[in-house]
């Protein structure tokens, strides 16, 4: 029987398997993550706990190529066949590479031989690593609050004193990642970064906030504009004022 084109050279599967595979690749291809484990527990949810899906292999291969798959998955997927008296259809057990990167689905789901003994993985939860909305109206009142002549120092242990704390893990009920704070201070002017993410891989959340000639200014870039190549999440960028106004 012939195999289909573009998938492994006759690897077990058929129609029902590919169109599973397909729907569970296209269900988190956005928003984009920041991990193989990120994309297989999303993947785990977009099956809704189905038996008859699993993920049996997960690996992250980092990369400066910003084309590149940097999260690898293996789905396993199972039909039943059918009893139909005309064209039934036996039972089939079929596994599928799916690469991902930080913009999302890179290389669809493709027949592959399905690894030995592979047991489906349980990844763990998603950890929540974004800085939070209160930190916003937090940065505003410290940097307006500073004085007009301030060190590194003093800028971050005011941050530290103010910002708020952070939120629970409404799944988990762990509190979340601290995001990464930056501080520079030129003369009396002050910046502020504070980032969650990962930068190989994207998916990086930002704030910026920057005291300059007594005037404050708090904002967060865009997604687009923080991603690998364009601006980066620090305390310079924030001096720079850069990324104020969203690409068009």
């Amino acid at each position: 029987m012939a195999c289909v084109a573009g998938l492994a050279a006759c690897a077990p599967g058929d129609s029902q398997t590919d169109k599973t595979a397909q729907r569970v690749a296209d269900a988190i291809d956005s928003p984009p993550q920041t991990s193989a484990a990120n994309y297989a527990r999303k993947a785990i949810e977009a099956a809704h706990g189905s038996s008859d899906f699993a993920v049996v292999e997960m690996r992250d291969s980092p990369s400066d190529d910003l084309d590149a798959v940097t999260a690898h998955l293996v789905f396993r997927v199972y039909h039943s066949g059918t009893q139909d008296e005309l064209f039934p259809q036996d039972p089939v057990t079929a596994c599928y590479k799916v690469g991902f990167n930080f913009r999302g689905l890179v290389e669809s789901p493709r027949r592959t031989d399905c690894p030995a003994n592979a047991s489906p993985l349980d990844p763990p939860p998603i950890p929540v690593w974004e800085v939070p909305e209160g930190f916003d109206r937090a940065l505003r009142a410290v940097l307006t609050g500073l004085p007009a002549s301030v060190t590194d120092e003093q800028a971050s242990g005011a941050l530290a004193r103010s910002m708020p704390p952070l939120p629970l893990d409404p799944e988990t009920q762990a509190q979340g990642r601290a995001p990464v704070q930056d501080v520079a201070v030129h003369g009396n002017d002050v910046g502020v970064a504070y980032r969650a993410g990962d930068r190989s891989t994207g998916g990086i959340d930002c704030l910026l906030g920057s005291r300059i000639g007594g005037s404050t200014l708090v904002w967060r870039p865009s997604w687009a504009q923080v991603q690998p190549g364009e601006l980066t999440c620090t305390a310079e960028t924030a001096l720079g004022r850069q990324g104020v106004t969203p690409p068009h």
